[in-house]
């Protein structure tokens, strides 16, 4: 009984480009066999992918204007189609060519471009310097693009079996540049890892300790991908290892998707528990105060007047010290910045001559809210916060650029900027 796949069925090669003696591999079953499971793999990571992607875009504020939601599409459609088609010609639907052959490479080509821009988006986030990150985007994107297409003048050449010269280049090439991508990969993750723990867990976010867990256990698994394409170079059939490709950029895809949920996660998180400092806020009638959602940016002056006994607390009036209790700050960029917290104190008025009843209704007022936040007597804290948080996917930032202030929370809720239009958006925007 013959081991050759379909033997019956003719898959000689056809179109321009296509070397005089080219001699088709022989396939055999255990050849189809790995090609099936790998891919009904795809398939279930393609699944996935849709799963986590749709939850993306439904949830983003501008889903059309989003960088990072075109590029999760674009990484998933190309992946499924550069599998599809590598499948059909395995099982011998789809005769070599060089239209076949460049169609597969234009796909690996944008597959490789969008998961690695995929990873520095993510980077771009909390990296500290915006232009060193710009830099990142920009140089591996250089050095990606030369690599294609060195590719091109290789790798089609040999397919094509134009001369035996291409075919051994090739064989030392296309191993290497695996191993370019795979480095290329390590550092960006590096990268990210070293910011997490410089730019906000140094700076008290302790919260993000689960991120950074989480994406050192990650990445092996992220680089356990690109070995796993240099070893089906091993396999005897040639072609076989390119449909590990799609494989392995669609689980890449999902660690990237997930990711991004999980920063969203972690940055929302605080700012669900700032929400009765809030409140209190608004019991000491400083309306005034607050934070735009849209900029994440301290605005306005206090303008209450606390009356204690014949002494006015006139917060306008103190501006210098106003300025020393509240951080008023404009955003760069994308960033994150630390919340400070404003402290009021009430003392007691040795003037007080108990003509004015309602006095001692304000302090009534400020010692409930005192103990509704577990404060202690005689002093009220009210955290400054934004209570609206943008969507990392449209372009949030979690990145930290004070250290933690003297009674500082390490659960302070991150104030996400929102991307203003037209600029190149981090992390679903």
């Amino acid at each position: 009984m013959s081991n050759v796949w379909r033997p019956e069925v003719n898959i000689d090669p056809w179109g321009p480009f296509i070397g005089r003696d080219f001699k088709n591999q022989t396939t055999t079953k255990t050849d189809i066999i790995i090609t099936c499971f790998v891919w009904a793999a795809t398939v279930i990571n393609s699944l996935i992918a849709i799963y986590l992607g749709y939850h993306q875009s439904k949830t983003s504020r501008s889903p059309l204007r989003s960088v990072y939601i075109w590029m999760i599409w674009l990484e998933l459609g190309v992946s499924f189609i550069m599998g599809l088609e590598s499948f059909l010609h395995v099982m011998k639907f789809i005769r070599p060519s060089f239209a076949f052959y460049f169609t597969i490479l234009f796909w690996w080509c944008i597959q490789v471009q969008l998961l690695l821009q995929i990873i520095i988006n993510r980077i771009r986030i909390i990296v500290p310097d915006r232009r060193f990150s710009r830099k990142i985007m920009i140089g591996t994107a250089v050095i990606v693009t030369a690599i294609n297409i060195s590719v091109f003048n290789i790798w089609i050449p040999a397919r094509c079996q134009i001369n035996h010269t291409y075919i051994l280049v090739n064989e030392i090439w296309d191993r290497m540049e695996k191993v370019v991508y795979l480095l290329i990969d390590a550092l960006l993750n590096w990268y990210f890892l070293k910011t997490v723990k410089a730019n906000l867990i140094n700076n008290g976010l302790q919260k993000y300790n689960k991120l950074l867990r989480f994406n050192q256990r990650i990445i092996i698994l992220s680089l356990l991908m690109d070995v796993m394409i240099i070893a089906a170079m091993s396999i005897p059939n040639t072609f076989i290892y390119i449909q590990f490709h799609p494989l392995a950029y669609l689980v890449k895809l999902n660690i990237e998707m997930t990711m991004a949920n999980l920063i969203k996660r972690i940055a929302i998180s605080s700012s669900r528990k700032a929400g009765n400092h809030a409140r209190i806020a608004e019991e000491f009638g400083s309306s005034n105060l607050s934070t735009s959602g849209a900029k994440s940016r301290v605005t306005g002056n206090v303008t209450t007047l606390i009356k204690l006994s014949n002494h006015a607390f006139d917060t306008k009036s103190s501006a210098k010290q106003a300025d020393e209790r509240i951080v008023s700050f404009e955003p760069t960029n994308d960033q994150i910045k630390v919340t400070k917290d404003i402290h009021i104190r009430s003392d007691p008025n040795p003037d007080y001559d108990g003509n004015e009843p309602h006095i001692g209704d304000i302090i009534s007022n400020i010692q409930s809210a005192s103990a509704a936040s577990g404060l202690k007597p005689g002093e009220t804290t009210v955290t400054v916060s934004s209570t609206s948080v943008d969507d990392l996917t449209e372009g949030g930032s979690v990145r930290s650029d004070y250290g933690p202030g003297k009674g500082d929370s390490d659960d302070e809720g991150p104030l996400v900027v929102h991307a203003k239009k037209g600029s190149w958006q981090r992390l679903g925007g």
